[in-house]
C-alpha cells in the first residue's frame, strides 16, 4: 500500500551503534508511485586501520594514533548512508542505492582484507578499483615522503573523494550495463534499444555520506589549519565585535558546560549529484562557534554540498560543448526537458550517449561533489531531497529553518528518525509538493566508547492520514 496509494505514510529507519545513530524518514506526500531509496550500512573491513606502523609493507597508515584510541574497540569502523530521489521512475534510484550500499559496505584499505574480497569476489569491478585506490595511495604516500621527510604525515583516510568519484560512476555505468542487457533482443542495435527504454533513460539524484572512527588527532589538525588559514595574512577583528563574540561564547559554555573529551572523531565525507542536499550541525563546544547576535537560537550550520544546476559557469560550459541548450526562460532546463533540470545526476541515458566525448565530458554526469567534515559528540548531520527546501512560493526555507527544526526535536528527546519526521512534517506544513527524504545522524558521547560494538537496525511504517491534495489535481 506504501507504494500504491498517495498517503502520508511514514517509513522509518533506524541504524544504532556506540558512536552514532542514524534515523531515515521517506514519505511520498503528492506523489502517486514511491520513486526514493535508501540504505544505511555498517562496515568492520577497517578495524585496525588507523594504528598499523608507519612503514609497515601491509599499510599506508601511520601510527600516530594517540593512546587512548588503543582502547577504542571500533576504531576505523565506517558507517554509510544515502538517499537517491528520482521524478522518473524507481529503476534507477533503486539500483544506484543497493550498488552503492554494497560498495561502501565491503570498502576496505588494509591489503589483508582486499586480498580476502579477492578470493570472495574474484570478476567483480568493485575490487579491481580497490587494488587500484589501494596503490594510488601508496604512490601518493611515498611521493609525499620523499618531498618532505621531517614532516609527519599523519592519519590517512580510509575514504578518499577519489574513491568516492569512481563509486559513482562506477554505479553509473553498471546501471546502463543492465539497461543493456534487460533490453537484448537479437540483431537490434544497442542504441536504438537504450533510446527507447523507460529504465535507461530513467535517472535519480543522490545524497550519500561515510563516518569514519578516527583519531581526534585527526580533528585536532584540522582545527589547527583553519586557525593558520584564518590569521594568516588577515587583519583582526574589531575589538568592539571580538567582545560581543567572547561574551557570547561566554554565555554559551555557561549553558551547555566544559565539552567532554573524547578519544575518536568522526571522519565524514559527503558527495552528492544533482540538487540533494547535506549540511552539519556543530552543536559541541570544541566545534561550534559563537553565537549569532541578531539570533541567538541559530545554530552553527556547515553546509556540505552543492547544486549542480545547469547555469553555473562550468556547468553550462560542459553542456554547450556537447551539443546541448540550456533555457532560463523555463526553469534552466537542458534540451527543453523539464526533468533535465540538473547538469549532474545518474542514468539519463539520452544525455551521455555521445561516443566521441568521455563520460566526465557529456551533457550530463555522474560525477559527484565532496565535501569532509569532523563530528564530534553532540554534532548533527542531515541529509534531504531538494523537496524538503521548496516550501515556498518565491523563495527556499533557509539551511537555518531547517536546522531549527531538527535540533528543536533533539533537544526534546526525540530520536534521529523522530526528527527526520518532524522535518517532513513540517515541510509538509509550508507546501512541499514531491516526495520527501530526510536522513539525520547524531554523534553520540564518548561516554559509551567500551560499550560492544553491535548495530542495530530497524525497519517500520507509520501510518499517517488520506493527502486529498493528488486527488483533486488528478
Amino acid at each position: 500500500m506504501f507504494q500504491a496509494f498517495p498517503l502520508q505514510h511514514k517509513r522509518m529507519t533506524r541504524l544504532s551503534l556506540p558512536f552514532i545513530s542514524v534515523g531515515v524518514c521517506e514519505v511520498m506526500n503528492c506523489a502517486t508511485r514511491d520513486h526514493m531509496s535508501s540504505f544505511t550500512v555498517h562496515n568492520t573491513r577497517n578495524r585496525g586501520a588507523h594504528l598499523a606502523a608507519t612503514g609497515s609493507s601491509s599499510s599506508h597508515f601511520e601510527a600516530v594514533a594517540p593512546p587512548l584510541t588503543l582502547s577504542v574497540p571500533f576504531m576505523s569502523e565506517v558507517v554509510a548512508g544515502g538517499l537517491c530521489d528520482s521524478f522518473t521512475g524507481n529503476y534507477c534510484s533503486r539500483y544506484i542505492g543497493k550498488y552503492l550500499a554494497r560498495a561502501l559496505s565491503i570498502h576496505s584499505v588494509l591489503p589483508e582484507g582486499i586480498a580476502q574480497l579477492r578470493r570472495e569476489l574474484k570478476d567483480d569491478p568493485i575490487i579491481n578499483l580497490l587494488m587500484a585506490a589501494h596503490s594510488r595511495e601508496r604512490l601518493l604516500h611515498s611521493r609525499k615522503s620523499h618531498a618532505d621527510k621531517k614532516t609527519p604525515q599523519g592519519v590517512s583516510r580510509v575514504f578518499s573523494e577519489w574513491e568516492m568519484q569512481q563509486y559513482a560512476m562506477f554505479a553509473d555505468n553498471a546501471f546502463m550495463n543492465a539497461c543493456r542487457a534487460n533490453e537484448m533482443v537479437g540483431g537490434l542495435n544497442d542504441k536504438l534499444l537504450l533510446r527507447n527504454s523507460e529504465a535507461a533513460n530513467s535517472g535519480c539524484r543522490a545524497v550519500w555520506f561515510t563516518a569514519t572512527v578516527a583519531p581526534v588527532a585527526l580533528q585536532e589538525r584540522r582545527q589547527e589549519r583553519r586557525r593558520e588559514v584564518d590569521q594568516g595574512g588577515t587583519a583582526p577583528p574589531p575589538i568592539r565585535w571580538e567582545a560581543k563574540a567572547k561574551g557570547c561564547e561566554d554565555s554559551v559554555e555557561a549553558c551547555k558546560g566544559t565539552a567532554p573529551t573524547s578519544p575518536f572523531c568522526l571522519d565524514v565525507l559527503v558527495s552528492n549529484v544533482g540538487d540533494s542536499r547535506a549540511f552539519g550541525i556543530a552543536r559541541n563546544t570544541l566545534t561550534s562557534e559563537a553565537r549569532s547576535i541578531l539570533d541567538a537560537t541559530r545554530e552553527h550550520v556547515v553546509p556540505l554540498s552543492s547544486d549542480h544546476k545547469p547555469l553555473r559557469t562550468l556547468e553550462l560550459r560542459r553542456i554547450l560543448s556537447a551539443g546541448g541548450v540550456v533555457r532560463s526562460d523555463v526553469g534552466d532546463i537542458i534540451d527543453g526537458n523539464p526533468f533535465y533540470n540538473v547538469s549532474r545526476s545518474f542514468g539519463h541515458w539520452s544525455m551521455k550517449c555521445d561516443s566521441q566525448r568521455p563520460p566526465s565530458e557529456q551533457k550530463m554526469i555522474a560525477l559527484p561533489a565532496c565535501c569532509s567534515w569532523e563530528m564530534i559528540p553532540g554534532d548533527v548531520l542531515v541529509l534531504s531531497n531538494h523537496a524538503i527546501f521548496e516550501t515556498r512560493c518565491q523563495e527556499e526555507s533557509s539551511m537555518d529553518e531547517i536546522a531549527k527544526v531538527v535540533v528543536r526535536e533533539i533537544d526534546r528527546g526525540a530520536s534521529p528518525e523522530e526528527a527526520a519526521a518532524a522535518l517532513c512534517n513540517y515541510s509538509i506544513r509550508f507546501g512541499a509538493e514531491h516526495s520527501l527524504q530526510v536522513m539525520v545522524a547524531v554523534a553520540t558521547s564518548a561516554d559509551s566508547a567500551q560499550a560492544p560494538c553491535e548495530a542495530k537496525k530497524q525497519e517500520w511504517i507509520v501510518p499517517g492520514p488520506i493527502y486529498a491534495e493528488p486527488c483533486r489535481r488528478s
